[in-house]
């Protein structure tokens, strides 16, 4: 599982955290499989407000280089030592840097770059290149080519950035030190584990993400690409908690506009920040014994749930609100 940390965790990504350690649970319950979760934390993505247009070229800075990768990485962490506690499945962390560490990483990455034509039309339609990012290493600067229009790819595997303030600078993913400069879009992220995945030889692994991603994202557009599908991982879908108009619950930009202040009027601030609902009553408890529910009854387990519902299950399974 993964997640990009720019902002607390609300009950959508909570639940799909949940979806993870209760399959996790059920596969070592029935199949007496040793199971842990791997939980990435996508630092390499954009900050909040760190999206900036020169000269017609989107330009970012990621959560790690402003630091704001750590101020939500505490609310998280407590989310996931409670369902790892409840189901009694262990997890690591990691962050994009596991794929620089994992030797399988440098040929998926190579390979990447090599096709950088063919690959950029599927994963990036819009400007037909693929969007490998590498910040300026200059204190004051961290500016990022956020699709990577003006990157340049060389037969020896390296890569030529352009920042708009310094000029060039070069990364060769050969090298495990360069490799960690490197941050990815989503498709192409999710291509490259993909493709990590496949790769190993030790251990069977299962991608578990909210289903906003099923249908085209994955099987169609990702599974396209690989010479032997049959090894992907298996993907494995969360249910989606939507809004009253049947949109999935929102990141912090959307909180910031104040599209849901109803639900805060309602006095149900819980499903929007993690803090808040750690703080009741058994919600953590109550949420993971719905998503049990869910797992050991495939039927109830894929299609999406609104706020309301959730609330009332939670409500009925013993949470209490402060």
């Amino acid at each position: 599982m993964g997640s990009q940390p720019n902002c607390s965790p609300h009950i959508g990504n909570i639940t799909t955290f949940a979806t993870g350690f209760a399959l996790a649970a059920a596969l070592r319950a029935n199949l007496c499989r040793e199971v842990r979760i791997k939980f990435i934390y996508v630092d390499s993505a954009q900050a909040p407000g760190q999206d900036i247009t020169i000269n017609g070229i989107r330009y970012q800075r990621s959560l790690k280089q402003t630091g704001d990768f750590w101020t939500n990485q505490s609310l998280f962490a407590k989310v996931l030592d409670q369902l790892s506690n409840l189901s009694k499945v262990p997890y690591d962390v990691e962050t994009q840097n596991f794929g620089a560490q994992t030797l399988r990483f440098q040929p998926s990455s190579g390979t990447s770059c090599a096709q950088h034509i063919t690959l950029g039309s599927h994963v990036s339609p819009e400007t037909d290149k693929l969007a490998i990012r590498a910040s300026r290493p200059r204190e004051g600067c961290r500016l990022a080519d956020k699709h990577g229009v003006n990157n340049r790819y060389h037969d020896d595997s390296q890569i030529t950035f352009v920042c708009p303030d310094h000029g060039e600078h070069h990364v060769n993913p050969v090298l495990p030190q360069d490799l960690e400069r490197l941050g990815f879009s989503t498709p192409l992220r999710n291509l490259i584990r993909i493709l990590i995945c496949s790769q190993d030889p030790d251990k069977s692994w299962i991608m578990c993400t909210g289903s906003d991603y099923a249908g085209f994202y994955q099987e169609q557009l990702t599974w396209r690409l690989l010479e032997r599908p049959k090894n992907a991982p298996i993907i494995f879908y969360s249910p989606l908690i939507v809004d009253w108009s049947g949109v999935k619950l929102s990141k912090s930009q959307y909180v910031k506009q104040a599209a849901y202040k109803y639900v805060m009027d309602a006095g149900r601030q819980y499903m929007l920040d993690a803090d808040t609902f750690l703080k009741t009553e058994g919600g953590l408890k109550a949420l993971f014994e719905e998503v049990q529910d869910w797992v050991e009854k495939p039927y109830i387990l894929f299609r999406n749930y609104s706020i309301d519902y959730l609330d009332v299950q939670l409500m009925s399974r013993g949470m209490r609100l402060l």
